[in-house]
């Protein structure tokens, strides 16, 4: 009798804990999605690499290249002693500016009560097409998935620099809901 019960409980234990791990992999996306900031943001160019992955619209967004010589000596110097090579874990503070976003500043530290973007600050510079030597940060927001043949319009826009994106922000945590033309 005692091994029956001991069974059943097992049993109940087995479908629990992955049921479990499924619902917490969706908390923290319906938590933004829910009580997250509406932001919008500018993208710039990009080239698609690989058309043949489906319909999706690769984004490249203007806060994502910072000058070197905006980055502050103690970032640059836990960059340079970091042996992760994912990345600086760092936190952008956005600024309203209209109707879009700006990179107000980038922060090892979280910022308190502001809109930002939690990212991975790249350990290489590059000079972009400006000729300003720049690091980027990988925000995590760079595929938008469309309908079926829908994308090469979007793609063409971005192309041109043409595509807003708008996002809901919590907390560090952004998810692309929507992009659009520039006005």
């Amino acid at each position: 009798m005692n091994m029956m019960k001991n069974k059943r409980i097992g049993f109940i234990v087995a479908l629990t804990v992955p049921l479990l791990l499924l619902i917490g992999l969706t908390v923290k996306p319906l938590w933004t999605l829910t009580y997250g900031d509406d932001i919008a943001l500018l993208t710039v160019p990009v080239d698609p690499r690989d058309l043949l992955y489906g319909d999706y619209v690769t984004l490249r967004y203007e806060i994502e290249e910072v000058p070197k010589n905006e980055i502050s000596t103690v970032i640059l110097d836990k960059l340079n002693k970091s042996v992760n090579s994912n990345g600086l874990t760092v936190y952008g503070k956005l600024v309203k500016q209209g109707d879009i976003y700006v990179l107000d500043s980038l922060s090892d530290k979280k910022p308190r009560g502001s809109v930002y973007l939690t990212g991975k600050l790249s350990s290489y510079d590059y000079q972009n097409v400006d000729g300003v030597n720049v690091h980027s940060i990988d925000f995590g927001l760079e595929r938008y998935f469309v309908p079926e043949n829908t994308g090469k319009e979007l793609e063409d826009l971005s192309a041109k620099g043409r595509l807003m994106a708008h996002l809901k922000v919590k907390n560090g945590y952004g998810i692309l809901q929507d992009i659009s033309a520039v006005k």
